[in-house]
């Protein structure tokens, strides 16, 4: 079994090559575009670093709205899907984020003044950040862009050509989030998740209200691993 530290660790360094990957790709692609004599600069602005329509604290407050909004739906559609898969005869344990979450819980009992910061700094905000500079900032927002460039060339109206775009490009890169982490018995409702923060982030321009919306999201998970190791009630996995 691995040890809960080496997981986490694993996970921040695998973060830490996704965020070098892709803005290394970016600014690689900010190159290649003015050797051609484009006019575009090297600013992340293009990837959801930019203050939110409306402003940060609008930004933030529909993000946590949406967040708790995920959390609250996310229960009966597990239900149905863990129902479901139980009908249809296939496993519904949580072969990755089932031991991953016991072996956080066992490090909350064992020494809680380290694994609690840990945990929060981890799983609800660097996590959430570098997921969604790569699925929104960098893979919905790519693929969503050169859709409505391909389309707008080719004659159709820009009305048309931003709704087939997003919609291609919201599902093409929800459902690699969803596939990614692993887990059937959650693949609908992060689905879902993934689609949701694709709206917001269309919606909002920026990667503040998504962040805080997935962030909010993870905090129910957390706050259930860190409650139950602190000995409040016994954890439901």
């Amino acid at each position: 079994m691995v040890e809960p530290q080496q997981a986490l660790l694993s996970v921040v360094l695998l973060n830490v090559a996704l965020v070098g990957l892709t803005v290394g790709l970016f600014w690689a692609g900010v190159f290649v575009a003015r050797s051609f004599g484009r006019k575009v600069g090297y600013s992340l602005a293009a990837l959801g670093f930019t203050r939110p329509r409306g402003g940060l604290l609008a930004g933030m407050g529909v993000g946590a709205a949406v967040g708790v909004g995920a959390v609250i739906a996310s229960i009966p559609v597990n239900l149905a899907t863990t129902f479901v898969l139980d009908r249809l005869g296939y496993s519904t344990e949580r072969a990755i984020q089932g031991p991953f979450m016991r072996g956080l819980f066992h490090w909350v009992q064992q020494s809680p003044d380290t694994a609690i910061p840990a945990i929060l700094l981890v799983v609800m905000i660097f996590g959430p950040a570098v997921e969604e500079l790569v699925f929104r900032g960098a893979l919905f927002n790519g693929l969503y862009r050169l859709g409505r460039l391909i389309l707008g060339v080719s004659g159709g109206s820009r009305r048309t050509a931003r709704r087939v775009s997003f919609a291609f490009s919201a599902l093409i890169s929800s459902v690699v989030f969803a596939l990614l982490h692993l887990e059937p018995t959650l693949l609908p409702v992060l689905l879902i998740l993934a689609v949701v923060l694709c709206v917001l982030f269309e919606r909002t321009g920026s990667l503040l209200p998504t962040f805080v919306a997935h962030a909010t999201f993870n905090s129910f998970a957390v706050s259930l691993i860190i409650l139950a190791g602190l000995g409040v009630f016994e954890l439901p996995i």
